[in-house]
């Protein structure tokens, strides 16, 4: 079935032609300007800043023009993943849609549904012509996905709402009242090469099969990194010379796969069986694929396994829980990625905290190993928490009219995930927030779905909100 038979036929219309347009984190040049001639076409005051944020406003309905405003806000970025045997080019091939069932899928890349669809719908309400609302603005930013530059850069004086839905959560019947927030821990680590001795051998290690994911929302769960297996490999070989490790692509993807060359005396292929059956209990299927090298020069073995004992001594995976049911993850870091440059090796770890003290805690974790290490590291400049309210008009309006349609109540959560609203409520304090969304699986990886029942049931549910707000 076509994506353009499926209802809402608005929606899906403009996911579709959302999906034809490259759109990776820092290259949303082309977005940005098909949602300007999108809000200029229909006459709509439409306002694009110097980051490339757009901002339309459609006039409040016929007897709704005293409602409150309210923000539909969806970020235009996606995070480009692809399985290794794919050769998509996010900067310029579509992505190509598949319908099978209730799922909307790509072709062995990301879906890019976060947050294609959080567009999809604004740009549905916006030409809906049933859809009845007070004073709407829709606004759409930058890179979400890896430094919230549109949202950092947003001006504190544009928007006139004081109700903003966030349509950036990824299950449906779940409404999202607080974010954590975090920062990037960025390292260098600095080596010689020498060349590699006669009678070692080289080999080619191909790491693969794990299933990755959204670092936020997946950190708690058994997916393994491979970087630590990588690492973990070398630390059981005394004799190793690294002469490349490569694994990571996106500081918000938890690494899936990664290539290793290596140089050794020892039984490669007794060490690949050793470290498989060590992880063998992780979701996914790890496999490791070996091969010979021609690689002539390698960091000497001390550096290589001090290296490695670095990797394996920083902290990765959850830190610390809300409380001790261990339900809710309060703090995190993502060992996200390990790319050489020269003659080092740059390490990017993403950290997560709703606690400003665990923040601080994690903190003094990666000074105490990079100085252990003699590892030159900062923190990059982070994004905040959004906080919870315990007053909420929008949050209380909201499950009312969940319950209404669908004879159940709404779970509110605070998410691992880091969102924006936690910048729009340090630029507006006085703004009332919440997050949903129709069911996403996958988000982050090659296996990104989207439920087409959900989505439908979703943007039923805006509408209704709108209407009744």
């Amino acid at each position: 079935m076509s994506i353009l038979n499926l209802e809402p036929k608005l929606v899906f219309k403009y996911f579709s032609e959302i999906s034809q347009i490259p759109r990776p984190s820092g290259h949303e040049e082309k977005i940005s300007a098909y949602l300007e001639n999108f809000g200029k076409e229909r006459n709509f005051e439409t306002y694009v800043d110097q980051t490339k944020n757009v901002l339309i406003r459609k006039p409040a309905s016929k007897g709704y023009e005293n409602s409150p405003g309210i923000i539909i806000q969806g970020h235009m970025d996606m995070v480009p993943e692809k399985s290794d045997d794919s050769n998509h080019d996010f900067l310029k091939d579509p992505i190509s849609l598949i319908v099978e069932d209730d799922k909307i899928y790509a072709n062995n890349t990301t879906l890019g549904a976060d947050d294609g669809i959080g567009l999809a719908f604004a740009l549905a309400l916006l030409d809906d012509q049933e859809a009845q609302h007070g004073p709407l603005e829709c606004l759409f930013t930058i890179s979400e996905e890896t430094t919230m530059e549109g949202a950092m850069n947003l001006s504190s004086n544009l928007l006139k709402g004081n109700l903003l839905l966030n349509i950036d959560s990824e299950e449906e019947g779940i409404m999202t009242v607080g974010s954590a927030g975090g920062e990037n821990y960025l390292a260098k680590f600095n080596f010689s090469e020498v060349e590699i001795p006669k009678d070692y051998k080289v080999y080619e290690l191909t790491f693969q099969g794990l299933l990755g994911g959204h670092s936020g929302m997946e950190i708690s769960k058994n997916h393994g990194n491979i970087i630590k297996i990588m690492a973990d490999l070398i630390d059981g070989l005394d004799d190793s010379m690294i002469a490349n490790f490569n694994s990571g692509t996106k500081q918000n993807a938890i690494p899936r796969s990664g290539s290793l060359t290596l140089a050794t005396k020892s039984n490669i292929n007794s060490r690949v069986e050793k470290i498989l059956e060590k992880f063998e209990n992780l979701d996914g299927n790890l496999e490791i694929l070996v091969k010979d090298s021609k690689a002539k020069s390698a960091m000497g073995t001390i550096d290589s396994n001090i290296f490695a004992r670095y990797l394996l001594d920083l902290h990765n995976g959850v830190y610390s829980y809300t409380d001790s049911s261990q339900k809710d993850v309060e703090s995190s870091a993502n060992l996200a990625i390990v790319k050489k440059d020269g003659f080092s090796y740059n390490i990017l770890v993403s950290i997560r905290s709703a606690s400003e003290e665990k923040l601080r805690q994690l903190e003094e974790k990666y000074k105490l190993t990079s100085q252990a290490y003699k590892v030159s590291y900062e923190f990059s400049e982070g994004y905040p928490t959004w906080e919870y309210k315990k007053d909420s008009l929008l949050r209380d309006r909201a499950m009312t009219v969940y319950k209404k349609m669908f004879g159940h109540e709404m779970v509110t959560e605070i998410t691992h995930g880091g969102l924006e609203c936690g910048v729009f409520s340090e630029k507006y304090p006085n703004m009332d927030m919440i997050s949903i969304g129709p069911d996403i699986r996958g988000a982050h990886t090659p296996k990104e779905s989207l439920s087409i029942s959900s989505t439908k049931r979703m943007y039923e549910y805006v509408k209704e909100l709108l209407k009744e707000l």
